[in-house]
């Protein structure tokens, strides 16, 4: 008697071997490149990758970040590239720009002078720049979104790459920006590849003494600033704006003085709800009971710092009336305003450290300044904060209360926690088509409808878009050119099924090419999205008389390209 024993299926991969701890402990290790290929390899490693948590998850734990200096220096000859020099904490992290290769050099420079240039922020490895320039004469006074502005400059803002280097300007808003300290700028990562697709950079302006505010938006999506109207809650206390940052999605600006302003927006989405009229429902977050001080107190910056950083927003604020007394206050959630006390560090353990080795070094260095100043939280550690004396920048775990190392000196103090990109972005492809498509579209307006196809054309070429394809379309109609109007529209539709003007447009294109029952079809449909339209429906009924005299006729269609009195409106999206 003999036996067939049945094989065991071999695994798909080795991965099927393994748990999915396992799995995701070597996934995290990987660079993100082979990562986003490592999702065609099975689909168990698919399904992990595509998790919701994983790419935060991947972020904290397999990117490493440095300490930034925000002032960046200025190429010694105009030749010489923009570089970073990244250095391990706690040494202090450089930035070199050679002017000349940046989107608009109208700020005045010397090679290797001072260049005034400063880091804004950093989300997902992109970095926010803003360039001062001079106003000129004669405009001194300008109108602003809440009001009039009397700043002898303003400030240009770029978005850099720090991997591949490329830079991209950010168009002028119709309002100047007021302070780069109240600007957020943030990024969202595309789930399914692992890539920055868009940005946001949003700039908070209080009408002092009313109700009202502005939010000055400005959206990678479509390359143009929005202004949005927001609320202000202080009545007439004088915001002081010293600081803006966002943290797990959430915008925040910051009065050291009183508190926090943030804008409250479902989900957190907040690039949805810039396309939205309604005001931005805006929230005050008073400081922990007892910490309000007067807008005018002197020092503040040297002892109060507010931040994000490992799961939570905090408040830490160094005494010194009488005796130094480090304090660290933890916002229980960003949905509420309740702060719990959760580390006080006394005078011993503070005075310990500003009398230790490394202070006196500081201070035979002339870096020395028997004081603390807080400068940030750590990104991936609640309990770590950084601190400067002088010159010196060191951590300080609040939980143990060790210091860190303090052995480098910098000529500046103006830094920031920079975490390391993992990845290149295609952003900057991306704003290129925005732009690219308002070019077109103020073609358009100037009915110079050739030049706007050729516009629309080379936006679509970079990054296809729903709106691209109807502005072009609209484009073919004004120029007669019917089938290309169509195919657009259709295209278009693949993309926003729901887009009423496009249903519009395609029945046009479809009426002068014959085909009324295509035309009527879309007609229909669009009636479906907007019942009440006018327009649409007056379309309907001359659509559905052409057809009966063409069906009375024994025919099916009308001639193709029979004029049917197209009546097209210039409007661009």
């Amino acid at each position: 008697m003999s036996y067939h024993i049945k094989p065991k299926p071999e695994p798909e991969s080795l991965f099927d071997l393994l748990s999915d701890e396992v799995i995701t402990e070597i996934l995290i290790r990987i660079p993100s490149k082979p990562l986003c290929r490592f999702k065609s390899v099975s689909k168990r490693l698919n399904s992990i990758i595509s998790e919701p948590g994983f790419l935060p998850f991947y972020v904290s734990r397999a990117s490493s970040w440095v300490i930034l200096d925000r002032i960046p220096q200025c190429a010694p000859e105009l030749t010489h590239p923009t570089r970073f020099q990244l250095l391990d904490r706690p040494k202090i992290s450089t930035c070199t720009v050679n002017p000349g290769k940046m989107p608009d050099n109208r700020a005045a420079f010397s090679v290797g002078s001072f260049f005034p240039t400063e880091i804004l922020q950093s989300s997902n490895g992109l970095i926010l720049f803003a360039q001062t320039i001079d106003r000129g004469l004669g405009k001194q006074a300008q109108i602003t979104a809440n009001g009039i502005s009397l700043k002898l400059f303003e400030e240009l803002l770029f978005v850099f790459n720090p991997i591949s280097y490329d830079w991209v300007g950010i168009a002028e808003p119709r309002y100047p920006i007021n302070k780069t300290t109240q600007v957020v700028f943030t990024t969202r990562v595309d789930p399914e590849t692992g890539l920055v697709g868009r940005f946001m950079v949003v700039e908070y302006q209080p009408l002092i003494g009313w109700e009202d505010g502005c939010l000055l938006c400005f959206v990678s999506d479509t390359g143009k600033w929005v202004e949005k109207r927001g609320s202000y809650m202080l009545g007439k206390h004088n915001w002081r704006g010293d600081r803006a940052f966002e943290f797990e999605g959430k915008f925040f600006w910051v009065d050291l003085s009183v508190g926090l302003i943030t804008w409250d927006v479902e989900g957190n989405d907040y690039f949805r709800e810039v396309e939205s009229r309604e005001k931005a429902v805006c929230r005050f977050i008073p400081l922990p009971k007892g910490r309000w001080k007067q807008f005018d107190t002197p020092g503040l910056k040297d002892e109060r710092w507010v931040g994000g950083g490992g799961g939570f927003v905090q408040f830490i604020e160094v005494f010194k009336e009488g005796q130094r007394v480090l304090r660290c206050w933890r916002l229980k959630d960003c949905g509420d305003d309740e702060w719990s006390l959760m580390y006080k560090v006394s005078r011993e353990t503070v005075d310990r450290f500003l009398t230790s080795e490394a202070e006196a070094e500081a201070c035979r260095r002339g870096g020395g300044s028997k004081r603390l100043v807080p400068c940030f939280f750590h990104p991936f550690e609640a309990e770590v904060a950084y601190f400067e004396t002088g010159d010196f920048i060191f951590s300080f775990n609040l939980r143990t209360q060790q210091f860190g190392t303090c052995d480098v000196f910098t000529p500046h103090k103006y830094v920031l926690p920079f975490v390391l990109p993992k990845w290149s972005s295609p952003i900057l492809t991306r704003l290129y088509a925005a732009y690219t498509k308002e070019e077109g579209n103020e073609c358009f307006k100037s009915q110079q409808f050739t030049k706007a196809i050729k516009c629309y054309s080379k936006s679509i070429d970079l990054s296809p878009n729903t709106a691209t394809f109807a502005n072009r379309a609209l484009a073919y109609l004004k120029v007669k050119k019917y089938q290309e109007a169509e195919i657009d529209c259709t295209e278009s539709l693949k993309l926003n099924a729901n887009y009423f003007k496009v249903y519009w447009r395609r029945a046009l294109a479809r009426k002068e090419l014959g085909n009324l029952k295509g035309a009527l079809e879309d007609v229909e449909l669009g009636l479906m999205l907007e019942p009440k339209n006018g327009e649409v429906t007056k379309l309907r009924a001359e659509l559905k008389s052409m057809l009966e005299k063409v069906s009375s006729a024994g025919y099916e269609s009308c001639t193709e390209g029979a004029p049917c009195g197209l009546d097209l409106k210039a409007e661009g999206n």
